[in-house]
């Protein structure tokens, strides 16, 4: 995936201009980097992040004659209008490890799901895994950083609710015949016990 882009001089609050006129500004660091300060445009940028996400290589072209390899680090976003308004880029160096967090994807559908059984409970939904910048799949040479012990995805049976006959208020005001007799026999044993 490839994406075009310009350098700029930094703006401050003037960036609000570029991004009136469909622009986007970006910056570019990484190791033993200087951070460079970019153009892109904005629709292409959107397009490229929708199939790159965060943990896919992405060819920055600048000026038309230097491409880099980047991951998206970083996207601002303005909290009352919809998309992006500022994006960060690490340019990755092809032989170092790096760290990144990768999204889990659940293939296929067990048993119980499929007959109504169960339902699937993913508590996480990425992890963070260390590797080289071309490696996108947990493989040989991959290192998962978290807990190799903590739940990914599970399967819980679905709950059946429980409905209980309800009683209306004036059956159970009245006590059942043998209740009665026995309450009102203790009652005047009680009355007898006190005046004696």
């Amino acid at each position: 995936m490839q994406l075009k882009a310009s350098p700029r001089q930094p703006m401050g609050k003037r960036s609000r201009r570029l991004i009136r006129e469909g622009k986007l500004p970006a910056i570019l660091y990484g190791h033993s980097v200087e951070p460079t300060p970019l153009t892109l445009e904005r629709l292409e940028f959107q397009k490229v992040f929708v199939k790159s996400g965060r943990t896919h290589l992405v060819d920055l072209v600048l000026d038309g004659d230097r491409t880099e390899k980047v991951l998206v680090r970083e996207i601002q976003t303005h909290p009352r209008r919809q998309g992006p308004i500022h994006v960060d880029f690490y340019q990755v160096n092809l032989q170092e490890k790096i760290q990144v967090e990768v999204p889990v994807h659940i293939v296929g559908e067990s048993g119980p799901v499929k007959q109504g059984d169960g339902d699937v409970l993913q508590p996480m939904h990425s992890i963070r895994v260390e590797c080289l910048p071309t490696d996108v799949k947990v493989r040989q040479g991959v290192t998962v950083l978290d807990d190799p012990d903590e739940l990914v995805v599970k399967i819980v049976p679905k709950r059946e609710m429980k409905v209980e006959e309800e009683i209306p208020a004036a059956e159970a005001a009245v006590p059942a015949e043998g209740e009665a007799a026995e309450g009102e026999a203790a009652a005047e044993g009680e009355a007898a016990e006190t005046e004696e």
